[in-house]
Protein backbone atom coordinates (compact mmCIF):
# COMPACT_ATOMS: atom_id res chain seq x y z
CA UNK A 1 0.00 0.00 0.00
CA UNK A 2 2.93 2.29 0.82
CA UNK A 3 4.51 1.82 -2.60
CA UNK A 4 1.28 2.02 -3.85
CA UNK A 5 0.49 5.68 -2.89
CA UNK A 6 4.48 6.44 -3.30
CA UNK A 7 4.18 5.55 -6.53
CA UNK A 8 1.01 7.82 -6.99
CA UNK A 9 2.68 10.89 -5.71
CA UNK A 10 5.51 10.39 -7.79
CA UNK A 11 3.58 10.09 -11.12
CA UNK A 12 1.65 13.41 -10.23
CA UNK A 13 4.85 14.49 -9.03
CA UNK A 14 6.05 13.99 -12.41
CA UNK A 15 2.90 15.18 -14.34
CA UNK A 16 2.76 18.42 -12.25
CA UNK A 17 6.27 19.79 -12.59
CA UNK A 18 6.89 18.47 -16.11
CA UNK A 19 3.52 20.07 -17.00
CA UNK A 20 5.34 23.33 -15.74
CA UNK A 21 8.69 22.69 -17.96
CA UNK A 22 6.98 22.21 -20.56
CA UNK A 23 4.92 25.27 -20.05
CA UNK A 24 8.03 27.45 -19.68
CA UNK A 25 9.84 25.94 -22.51
CA UNK A 26 6.52 26.28 -24.91
CA UNK A 27 5.58 29.17 -26.81
CA UNK A 28 2.62 30.75 -25.28
CA UNK A 29 -0.97 30.73 -26.74
CA UNK A 30 -2.63 33.65 -27.54
CA UNK A 31 -6.23 32.42 -27.52
CA UNK A 32 -8.21 29.69 -26.23
CA UNK A 33 -11.09 28.43 -29.00
CA UNK A 34 -12.38 25.97 -26.10
CA UNK A 35 -13.09 28.98 -23.67
CA UNK A 36 -14.15 31.84 -26.37
CA UNK A 37 -11.35 34.33 -25.28
CA UNK A 38 -7.56 35.48 -25.04
CA UNK A 39 -5.68 33.65 -22.78
CA UNK A 40 -3.12 35.43 -20.37
CA UNK A 41 0.29 36.98 -21.48
CA UNK A 42 3.47 36.35 -19.53
CA UNK A 43 3.63 39.28 -17.05
CA UNK A 44 7.20 41.79 -16.93
CA UNK A 45 8.83 41.61 -14.13
CA UNK A 46 9.61 45.31 -12.40
CA UNK A 47 10.77 45.86 -9.12
CA UNK A 48 7.70 47.72 -7.73
CA UNK A 49 5.45 44.78 -9.45
CA UNK A 50 7.21 41.82 -7.70
CA UNK A 51 7.41 43.94 -3.81
CA UNK A 52 3.59 44.67 -3.95
CA UNK A 53 2.47 41.13 -4.95
CA UNK A 54 1.03 42.28 -8.44
CA UNK A 55 3.52 40.35 -10.59
CA UNK A 56 2.95 37.01 -8.50
CA UNK A 57 -0.69 37.30 -8.99
CA UNK A 58 -0.32 37.90 -13.08
CA UNK A 59 2.25 34.85 -13.16
CA UNK A 60 -0.23 32.68 -11.23
CA UNK A 61 -3.22 33.68 -14.13
CA UNK A 62 -0.23 33.35 -16.78
CA UNK A 63 0.35 29.63 -15.49
CA UNK A 64 -3.27 29.03 -15.12
CA UNK A 65 -4.10 29.80 -18.54
CA UNK A 66 -0.81 28.15 -20.06
CA UNK A 67 -0.26 24.89 -18.50
CA UNK A 68 0.17 22.35 -20.71
CA UNK A 69 -2.78 20.48 -21.76
CA UNK A 70 -5.01 22.69 -20.06
CA UNK A 71 -7.82 21.88 -20.84
CA UNK A 72 -7.25 17.90 -20.50
CA UNK A 73 -6.82 18.42 -16.93
CA UNK A 74 -9.97 20.55 -16.66
CA UNK A 75 -11.86 17.54 -18.19
CA UNK A 76 -10.01 15.18 -15.54
CA UNK A 77 -10.78 17.51 -12.86
CA UNK A 78 -14.50 18.11 -13.75
CA UNK A 79 -15.11 14.17 -13.92
CA UNK A 80 -13.37 13.53 -10.44
CA UNK A 81 -15.53 16.51 -8.68
CA UNK A 82 -18.97 15.66 -10.39
CA UNK A 83 -18.41 12.01 -9.61
CA UNK A 84 -17.88 13.52 -5.62
CA UNK A 85 -21.21 14.81 -5.66
CA UNK A 86 -19.75 18.69 -5.67
CA UNK A 87 -22.73 21.26 -6.93
CA UNK A 88 -20.40 23.76 -8.16
CA UNK A 89 -16.65 24.58 -9.67
CA UNK A 90 -15.31 27.53 -11.13
CA UNK A 91 -18.09 29.60 -9.98
CA UNK A 92 -20.80 27.21 -12.19
CA UNK A 93 -23.24 25.59 -10.47
CA UNK A 94 -23.79 21.75 -11.17
CA UNK A 95 -27.87 22.53 -11.98
CA UNK A 96 -31.11 20.08 -12.42
CA UNK A 97 -31.78 18.67 -15.59
CA UNK A 98 -27.89 19.18 -16.78
CA UNK A 99 -28.51 23.22 -16.68
CA UNK A 100 -25.12 24.88 -15.91
CA UNK A 101 -25.58 28.32 -13.93
CA UNK A 102 -22.88 30.39 -13.88
CA UNK A 103 -22.34 31.80 -10.06
CA UNK A 104 -22.30 35.50 -9.23
CA UNK A 105 -21.47 36.73 -5.85
CA UNK A 106 -22.28 40.51 -4.50
CA UNK A 107 -18.42 41.53 -3.84
CA UNK A 108 -17.50 40.71 -7.36
CA UNK A 109 -19.64 43.50 -8.76
CA UNK A 110 -18.18 46.61 -8.99
CA UNK A 111 -21.29 48.67 -7.56
CA UNK A 112 -19.34 52.15 -9.15
CA UNK A 113 -18.86 50.86 -12.41
CA UNK A 114 -23.00 49.54 -12.31
CA UNK A 115 -23.90 52.89 -11.65
CA UNK A 116 -21.87 54.93 -14.07
CA UNK A 117 -23.27 52.94 -16.35
CA UNK A 118 -26.65 53.15 -14.98
CA UNK A 119 -25.75 57.33 -15.36
CA UNK A 120 -24.54 56.66 -19.01
CA UNK A 121 -27.62 54.59 -20.11
CA UNK A 122 -29.78 57.02 -18.39
CA UNK A 123 -28.64 60.06 -20.12
CA UNK A 124 -28.55 58.11 -23.66
CA UNK A 125 -32.20 57.08 -23.19
CA UNK A 126 -33.06 60.55 -21.97
CA UNK A 127 -31.65 62.31 -24.53
CA UNK A 128 -32.96 60.26 -27.44
CA UNK A 129 -36.10 60.12 -25.94
CA UNK A 130 -36.58 64.09 -26.40
CA UNK A 131 -34.99 63.65 -30.26
CA UNK A 132 -37.55 60.64 -31.17
CA UNK A 133 -40.47 60.76 -29.19
CA UNK A 134 -39.90 59.05 -25.97
CA UNK A 135 -42.80 56.22 -27.51
CA UNK A 136 -40.58 55.12 -30.21
CA UNK A 137 -37.53 54.66 -27.20
CA UNK A 138 -37.34 51.36 -24.93
CA UNK A 139 -34.75 49.55 -22.90
CA UNK A 140 -34.99 46.08 -22.22
CA UNK A 141 -32.62 44.17 -19.71
CA UNK A 142 -32.27 40.52 -19.32
CA UNK A 143 -31.60 38.49 -16.35
CA UNK A 144 -28.98 36.15 -15.96
CA UNK A 145 -29.64 32.60 -16.40
CA UNK A 146 -29.34 32.02 -12.85
CA UNK A 147 -31.92 34.50 -12.15
CA UNK A 148 -33.68 33.34 -15.10
CA UNK A 149 -34.29 29.24 -13.93
CA UNK A 150 -34.35 29.24 -10.00
CA UNK A 151 -35.49 25.99 -9.85
CA UNK A 152 -32.68 24.72 -11.89
CA UNK A 153 -30.17 25.86 -8.53
CA UNK A 154 -29.12 23.34 -6.55
CA UNK A 155 -30.86 24.02 -3.21
CA UNK A 156 -28.44 25.90 -1.01
CA UNK A 157 -27.41 28.12 -4.06
CA UNK A 158 -29.20 32.11 -4.72
CA UNK A 159 -28.76 33.86 -7.34
CA UNK A 160 -27.46 37.29 -7.58
CA UNK A 161 -31.06 39.88 -7.36
CA UNK A 162 -30.29 42.62 -10.24
CA UNK A 163 -33.61 44.49 -8.86
CA UNK A 164 -31.04 47.17 -7.48
CA UNK A 165 -29.63 48.63 -10.28
CA UNK A 166 -32.59 48.64 -12.34
CA UNK A 167 -34.57 50.42 -10.21
CA UNK A 168 -31.56 52.88 -9.78
CA UNK A 169 -31.20 53.34 -13.70
CA UNK A 170 -35.78 53.70 -14.16
CA UNK A 171 -35.24 56.75 -11.30
CA UNK A 172 -33.02 58.79 -13.34
CA UNK A 173 -34.93 58.05 -16.84
CA UNK A 174 -37.74 60.66 -17.54
CA UNK A 175 -40.22 57.97 -18.75
CA UNK A 176 -40.05 54.88 -16.72
CA UNK A 177 -41.26 53.04 -19.04
CA UNK A 178 -39.28 53.02 -21.14
CA UNK A 179 -37.50 50.42 -19.05
CA UNK A 180 -38.41 46.48 -19.75
CA UNK A 181 -37.35 44.36 -17.29
CA UNK A 182 -37.71 40.62 -18.48
CA UNK A 183 -36.68 38.76 -14.99
CA UNK A 184 -40.77 37.62 -14.71
CA UNK A 185 -41.62 37.02 -18.49
CA UNK A 186 -38.70 34.65 -18.04
CA UNK A 187 -39.13 33.09 -14.91
CA UNK A 188 -42.87 32.51 -15.97
CA UNK A 189 -41.28 30.27 -18.91
CA UNK A 190 -38.48 28.56 -16.98
CA UNK A 191 -39.69 25.37 -17.50
CA UNK A 192 -40.06 25.85 -20.92
CA UNK A 193 -35.79 25.25 -23.03
CA UNK A 194 -35.45 29.24 -22.87
CA UNK A 195 -31.63 29.65 -22.03
CA UNK A 196 -28.95 26.93 -23.46
CA UNK A 197 -28.09 24.24 -20.65
CA UNK A 198 -24.39 24.34 -21.26
CA UNK A 199 -23.88 28.59 -22.21
CA UNK A 200 -25.07 31.37 -20.84
CA UNK A 201 -27.42 32.81 -23.13
CA UNK A 202 -30.90 32.72 -24.11
CA UNK A 203 -32.33 30.66 -26.59
CA UNK A 204 -34.21 31.43 -29.87
CA UNK A 205 -37.58 30.44 -27.96
CA UNK A 206 -36.12 32.55 -24.91
CA UNK A 207 -36.03 35.27 -27.41
CA UNK A 208 -39.27 35.33 -29.21
CA UNK A 209 -40.66 35.44 -25.14
CA UNK A 210 -38.57 38.72 -24.98
CA UNK A 211 -39.99 39.75 -28.30
CA UNK A 212 -43.58 39.49 -27.88
CA UNK A 213 -43.54 41.40 -24.81
CA UNK A 214 -41.38 44.11 -26.33
CA UNK A 215 -44.24 44.31 -29.20
CA UNK A 216 -47.01 44.78 -26.74
CA UNK A 217 -45.18 47.10 -24.35
CA UNK A 218 -44.09 49.81 -27.07
CA UNK A 219 -46.77 49.00 -30.22
CA UNK A 220 -43.59 48.78 -32.39
CA UNK A 221 -43.72 45.74 -33.92
CA UNK A 222 -46.50 42.77 -34.84
CA UNK A 223 -45.72 40.40 -32.13
CA UNK A 224 -46.50 37.46 -34.14
CA UNK A 225 -47.98 33.74 -32.39
CA UNK A 226 -44.98 30.91 -32.41
CA UNK A 227 -46.89 29.16 -35.15
CA UNK A 228 -46.09 32.52 -37.48
CA UNK A 229 -42.14 30.64 -37.72
CA UNK A 230 -40.80 27.78 -39.30
CA UNK A 231 -38.62 26.26 -36.49
CA UNK A 232 -35.56 24.55 -37.77
CA UNK A 233 -32.93 22.99 -35.59
CA UNK A 234 -29.41 23.67 -37.29
CA UNK A 235 -27.34 21.91 -34.24
CA UNK A 236 -27.69 19.33 -32.15
CA UNK A 237 -24.05 19.27 -30.61
CA UNK A 238 -23.36 22.82 -29.17
CA UNK A 239 -21.42 22.82 -25.52
CA UNK A 240 -21.46 26.61 -24.92
CA UNK A 241 -19.15 29.13 -23.07
CA UNK A 242 -20.03 27.84 -19.38
CA UNK A 243 -19.63 24.06 -20.00
CA UNK A 244 -15.83 25.06 -20.77
CA UNK A 245 -15.59 26.19 -17.50
CA UNK A 246 -15.66 22.76 -16.10
CA UNK A 247 -16.19 20.08 -18.36
CA UNK A 248 -18.34 17.84 -17.00
CA UNK A 249 -20.83 15.53 -18.05
CA UNK A 250 -23.79 17.20 -19.88
CA UNK A 251 -26.22 16.71 -22.38
CA UNK A 252 -25.50 18.96 -25.52
CA UNK A 253 -27.63 22.15 -26.47
CA UNK A 254 -29.58 22.58 -29.56
CA UNK A 255 -29.44 25.95 -31.86
CA UNK A 256 -32.75 26.59 -33.26
CA UNK A 257 -33.87 29.18 -35.87
CA UNK A 258 -37.03 30.80 -36.28
CA UNK A 259 -37.92 31.71 -39.73
CA UNK A 260 -39.75 33.62 -42.22
CA UNK A 261 -39.68 34.38 -45.79
CA UNK A 262 -39.16 37.88 -45.32
CA UNK A 263 -35.57 37.17 -43.53
CA UNK A 264 -34.80 35.45 -47.21
CA UNK A 265 -34.68 39.35 -48.60
CA UNK A 266 -31.88 40.99 -45.80
CA UNK A 267 -28.68 42.64 -46.47
CA UNK A 268 -26.30 42.31 -43.47
CA UNK A 269 -23.32 44.68 -44.06
CA UNK A 270 -20.81 44.75 -40.87
CA UNK A 271 -18.19 47.59 -40.10
CA UNK A 272 -18.36 49.57 -43.34
CA UNK A 273 -18.27 46.56 -45.78
CA UNK A 274 -15.76 44.36 -43.98
CA UNK A 275 -18.19 41.33 -44.41
CA UNK A 276 -21.51 41.63 -46.55
CA UNK A 277 -23.89 39.04 -46.85
CA UNK A 278 -27.47 38.21 -47.76
CA UNK A 279 -28.75 36.42 -44.52
CA UNK A 280 -28.66 36.68 -41.06
CA UNK A 281 -27.30 32.72 -40.55
CA UNK A 282 -23.67 31.77 -40.81
CA UNK A 283 -24.26 28.25 -40.14
CA UNK A 284 -20.39 27.22 -41.94
CA UNK A 285 -19.01 30.21 -39.30
CA UNK A 286 -20.56 28.75 -36.41
CA UNK A 287 -18.98 25.00 -37.59
CA UNK A 288 -15.71 26.34 -36.78
CA UNK A 289 -14.87 25.89 -33.39
CA UNK A 290 -17.18 25.30 -30.50
CA UNK A 291 -19.49 28.44 -30.91
CA UNK A 292 -22.34 27.40 -32.57
CA UNK A 293 -24.43 30.36 -31.41
CA UNK A 294 -22.10 32.50 -34.46
CA UNK A 295 -24.94 31.04 -36.56
CA UNK A 296 -26.71 34.28 -35.13
CA UNK A 297 -24.48 37.18 -37.44
CA UNK A 298 -21.13 34.59 -37.19
CA UNK A 299 -19.87 36.56 -34.50
CA UNK A 300 -19.65 40.17 -31.84
CA UNK A 301 -19.11 42.98 -33.82
CA UNK A 302 -19.14 46.96 -33.08
CA UNK A 303 -21.30 48.03 -36.42
CA UNK A 304 -23.74 46.02 -38.26
CA UNK A 305 -26.44 47.30 -40.91
CA UNK A 306 -29.90 45.14 -41.86
CA UNK A 307 -31.43 46.34 -45.01
CA UNK A 308 -34.56 43.78 -44.43
CA UNK A 309 -36.44 44.77 -47.64
CA UNK A 310 -39.50 45.51 -46.02
CA UNK A 311 -41.34 48.35 -47.34
CA UNK A 312 -42.40 50.27 -43.60
CA UNK A 313 -40.13 53.14 -44.05
CA UNK A 314 -39.01 52.22 -39.87
CA UNK A 315 -35.18 52.34 -38.90
CA UNK A 316 -34.34 50.58 -36.04
CA UNK A 317 -31.10 51.77 -33.78
CA UNK A 318 -30.19 48.58 -31.71
CA UNK A 319 -27.78 48.87 -28.80
CA UNK A 320 -27.31 45.60 -27.70
CA UNK A 321 -24.73 43.05 -26.43
CA UNK A 322 -24.52 39.51 -28.29
CA UNK A 323 -28.02 38.36 -26.72
CA UNK A 324 -29.55 40.63 -29.47
CA UNK A 325 -27.73 38.10 -32.05
CA UNK A 326 -30.92 35.88 -31.81
CA UNK A 327 -32.99 38.59 -31.16
CA UNK A 328 -32.93 40.49 -34.40
CA UNK A 329 -34.14 37.96 -36.79
CA UNK A 330 -37.89 38.51 -35.25
CA UNK A 331 -38.03 42.35 -36.30
CA UNK A 332 -37.28 41.85 -39.56
CA UNK A 333 -41.06 42.34 -40.85
CA UNK A 334 -41.39 45.47 -38.97
CA UNK A 335 -38.15 47.42 -39.80
CA UNK A 336 -36.40 48.53 -42.93
CA UNK A 337 -33.07 48.63 -41.77
CA UNK A 338 -31.89 47.85 -38.15
CA UNK A 339 -28.68 49.64 -36.87
CA UNK A 340 -26.81 47.52 -34.47
CA UNK A 341 -24.08 48.69 -32.17
CA UNK A 342 -22.02 47.12 -30.16
CA UNK A 343 -19.88 49.42 -27.49
CA UNK A 344 -17.24 46.43 -26.51
CA UNK A 345 -16.06 46.91 -29.88
CA UNK A 346 -15.74 50.09 -30.98
CA UNK A 347 -15.79 54.03 -29.40
CA UNK A 348 -17.08 55.74 -32.01
CA UNK A 349 -19.60 58.59 -30.00
CA UNK A 350 -23.41 57.44 -30.82
CA UNK A 351 -24.23 60.70 -31.77
CA UNK A 352 -21.43 60.20 -34.53
CA UNK A 353 -23.77 57.18 -35.42
CA UNK A 354 -27.26 59.00 -35.64
CA UNK A 355 -25.81 61.79 -37.66
CA UNK A 356 -25.16 59.10 -40.26
CA UNK A 357 -28.51 57.30 -40.11
CA UNK A 358 -30.88 60.23 -39.74
CA UNK A 359 -33.66 57.87 -40.63
CA UNK A 360 -34.31 56.36 -37.38
CA UNK A 361 -37.38 56.38 -36.53
CA UNK A 362 -36.91 53.95 -32.99
CA UNK A 363 -34.12 53.18 -30.64
CA UNK A 364 -34.18 50.05 -28.77
CA UNK A 365 -31.41 48.95 -25.73
CA UNK A 366 -30.99 45.21 -25.45
CA UNK A 367 -28.76 43.95 -22.85
CA UNK A 368 -27.94 41.05 -20.21
CA UNK A 369 -28.24 42.68 -17.10
CA UNK A 370 -24.79 41.54 -15.19
CA UNK A 371 -22.85 41.98 -18.30
CA UNK A 372 -24.36 45.52 -18.74
CA UNK A 373 -23.18 46.09 -14.93
CA UNK A 374 -19.81 45.13 -15.46
CA UNK A 375 -19.51 47.31 -18.80
CA UNK A 376 -16.68 49.37 -19.20
CA UNK A 377 -16.61 50.65 -22.16
CA UNK A 378 -20.38 52.40 -22.42
CA UNK A 379 -18.45 55.90 -21.93
CA UNK A 380 -19.12 56.98 -25.90
CA UNK A 381 -23.13 56.17 -25.41
CA UNK A 382 -23.63 59.28 -23.67
CA UNK A 383 -22.33 60.86 -26.26
CA UNK A 384 -25.52 62.18 -28.13
CA UNK A 385 -24.42 65.25 -29.52
CA UNK A 386 -22.17 66.08 -32.30
CA UNK A 387 -20.21 68.92 -32.86
CA UNK A 388 -20.77 71.05 -36.14
CA UNK A 389 -17.52 70.43 -38.05
CA UNK A 390 -18.21 72.40 -41.38
CA UNK A 391 -15.35 74.94 -42.50
CA UNK A 392 -16.29 77.90 -44.37
CA UNK A 393 -16.05 78.32 -47.63
CA UNK A 394 -13.06 80.18 -48.43
CA UNK A 395 -13.88 83.85 -49.79
CA UNK A 396 -10.49 85.47 -50.99
CA UNK A 397 -12.30 89.19 -51.03
CA UNK A 398 -12.94 88.48 -47.37
CA UNK A 399 -9.36 87.77 -46.81
CA UNK A 400 -7.78 90.81 -48.85
CA UNK A 401 -9.98 93.04 -46.87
Amino acid sequence: MRKAQYGIFAAFSIMLFGGAAVTFVAPDKEYSVVENRELAKKPSLTPQKFLNGSYQKEYESYLDDQFFMRDQWVDVSGMIQQAAGKKEMNSVYFGKDGYLLEKSEESEIDQAQAEENAETLSSFLNDVGQTYGREHVSCMMIPSKALALPDKLPAFAAPLEQGGILASLKKKLANPDMLIDLKDTMQSHQDEYIYYRTDHHWTTLGAYYAYRVWAEKTKQATGYQVSHYQRETVFDDFYGTTYNKVHVKAPADEVELFLTPAQETVHVNMDDGETEADSLYFKKAAEKGFNRYNVFLSKNTFQIEIDTGADTGKTLLLVKDSFANCFVPFLTEDYEKIIMIDYRYGKLPIGAIMEQYRDITDVLVLFQTEKFMQNTKLGKLAETKTEDSTIKEFDPDDFLG
